[in-house]
């Protein structure tokens, strides 16, 4: 089987990452010359468990047929953010992946992990990848239920993903196996961030356009739930969803949201270098974005990362350290692609 693994090559001698989960440590190849700035920002320690395996308080539809498919991210010292008044905890719901499109066609929300935790890292392997469009039901009591029909749909592919805690948040790699014999156009996944369980970090999001960050809610045109591509991927995202809204283009390849709750400023951000477009849903709050992929050749695996941030910062001072950031995600991805 082939394998591609995307990021910079060059860099994937990178650095030391020590992780803040209990035990739990993953050591990279060590390159002095290359060694990054210190950040300026103050990040939280945060902690990751796949929902099958979590005892945390979430809410109860998120216990339906799409559980396989949520990690749930929590704060230490933040169980409760501010003014939430939910009697659940404060904690954030990443979806890994909600959903995959090939080819023009979306399979719909896929389901199979099988999540182990080893050396501080949860992951999962070989789950199947179908067509199930048509085969998710909404129940307005038991949630999404997937039709007893998909157990005689082929197995097209596989997806594998791993989700470790460093230094700086939470970082995820999300691998794509075609098993088909045809080439798979165009692949992308839906990654969500959902910030249900604390609003307050999802209704105040921000998108970069040229060299400014603007306040969602103050672009022109743009509705409660609109995708907007980065502008690397302007094309793609045109080819994928001919017709969509792609004025204004993205310079800064995810969402951050930024507020203030009684513990001071809080910041989240949901990134990745790999972006195809992102998404700040504001009826529902989430930060969403589409993991591109490209084409997969018959019997080829691609591998995409993403990170998801949540810092006592202020914007401004994000937008200071939004270089050096990426730049130090730039680094850790490369250097980790080497043990994955």
């Amino acid at each position: 089987m082939k394998v591609r693994r995307m990021g910079l090559a060059e860099l994937a001698k990178g650095v030391l990452v020590s992780l803040l989960m209990p035990s739990c440590f993953l050591t990279l190849p060590k390159d002095p010359v290359r060694q990054t700035a210190p950040l300026k920002m103050e990040f939280h320690r945060l902690q990751v468990t796949p929902l099958l395996h979590s005892a945390y308080p979430t809410y109860q539809r998120y216990h339906d047929g799409l559980a396989p498919q949520i990690v749930v991210i929590t704060v230490e010292g933040l169980e409760r953010v501010g003014w939430e008044t939910h009697p659940e905890k404060a904690c954030w719901i990443l979806r890994l992946p909600e959903q995959i499109f090939v080819s023009g066609k979306k399979l719909h929300y896929q389901v199979g992990m099988d999540w182990t935790l080893d050396k501080g890292q949860w992951s999962y392997s070989g789950s199947p990848v179908k067509d199930l469009l048509g085969l998710w039901i909404r129940d307005p009591e038991q949630g999404w239920l997937l039709d007893s029909a998909s157990e005689k749909k082929p197995i097209l592919g596989r997806q594998d993903a791993r989700i470790y805690v460093d230094s700086t948040g939470v970082h995820y790699s999300l691998g794509v196996t075609n098993i088909s014999e045809t080439v798979w156009k165009d692949v992308y996944t839906w990654i969500c961030l959902s910030h249900s369980h604390v609003p307050a970090t999802g209704y105040r999001p921000y998108l970069k356009i040229g060299s400014s960050w603007k306040e969602y809610q103050k672009i022109s045109h743009i509705g409660p739930a609109d995708f907007l591509p980065v502008d690397q991927k302007v094309i793609e995202y045109s080819r994928i969803r001919p017709g969509s809204r792609i004025d204004p283009f993205l310079t800064f390849p995810g969402v951050v949201c930024w507020n203030i709750v009684n513990n001071g400023h809080l910041l989240t951000a949901h990134l990745s270098q790999d972006s195809l477009a992102v998404l700040a849903n504001q009826l529902e709050p989430c930060t969403d974005l589409f993991l591109w992929f490209g084409d997969i050749e018959p019997g080829e695996r691609t591998i995409r990362n993403g990170h998801v941030i949540i810092a006592r910062s202020s914007l401004e001072i994000f937008q200071e350290q939004e270089k050096p950031l990426l730049r130090y995600l730039e680094i850790t991805s490369s250097g980790a692609a080497k043990h994955y």
